[in-house]
């Protein structure tokens, strides 16, 4: 049964590749409106997945997950300046996530997984780096 939904979970399938979200991507450069929903739509599993790990890690509480999904999508629309279409666009999205992550101000210990220590906030986060 655990094969079975480890395949699905694999399956590329429904998932779009790096050519159509670095199209969605200048879509919402352009401030598309319907492609920034698709955007939003095809990179929240993947935001989701990256959360709900550091929670099974023990790095971050259940409960801030969807605050964290809110602020990397913030981060992302904001960063779209710094977007470079070259790079794989999954990779770019992933180190927003760690960077939202790590940016994440408060009084609960967040673990830096690069630099394999426990930080009391960003600032520690930032120096450890």
């Amino acid at each position: 049964m655990a094969e079975g939904y480890r395949v699905s979970c694999l399956s590329t399938a429904e998932r779009l590749g790096n050519d159509e979200l670095h199209a969605l991507m200048a879509g919402v450069v352009r401030r598309d409106r319907r492609e920034s929903q698709q955007l939003f739509a095809a990179v929240t599993p993947l935001l989701i997945a990256f959360y709900e790990g550091q929670v099974q890690a023990g790095r971050i509480k259940r409960g801030a997950t969807a605050g964290l999904v809110q602020e990397a999508f913030k981060a992302l629309y904001l960063g779209q300046p710094g977007y470079d279409p070259t790079l794989p666009f999954r990779a770019w999205v992933l180190d927003i996530a760690r960077s939202t992550l790590l940016g994440n101000a408060g009084s609960e210990a967040v673990f830096d997984a690069l630099a394999g220590v426990a930080v009391r906030n960003c600032q520690q986060a930032m120096q450890v780096t």
